[in-house]
């Protein structure tokens, strides 16, 4: 799966959780930056992450995925070394 498809999931997905659409979703901007984004949110994304790309994340990377571009590349290379 190449990155620029994973990048537009992860946005859909963003886009769903806050009642957006997915172009409005910036691939730079920290989610904590988005009002209404807190732990519990970061554990419904971490769900939904997992469940659109079939893996399994140490909650502990929330930390590293801050963004939808650094967690495009979390992903990209968790799903390299599957």
């Amino acid at each position: 799966m190449q990155l620029t498809e994973i990048q537009s999931k992860i946005k859909g997905i963003i886009a769903g959780m806050f009642d957006l659409q997915p172009e409005e979703v910036s691939g730079t901007k920290a989610f904590t930056e988005m009002a209404k984004y807190d732990s519990m949110r970061a554990l419904e994304f971490l769900s939904k992450l997992e469940n659109e790309f079939n893996l399994t994340i140490d909650p502990d990377q929330l930390v590293n995925m801050s963004t939808v571009d650094l967690s495009a590349k979390m992903i990209e290379e968790q799903l390299r070394a599957k």
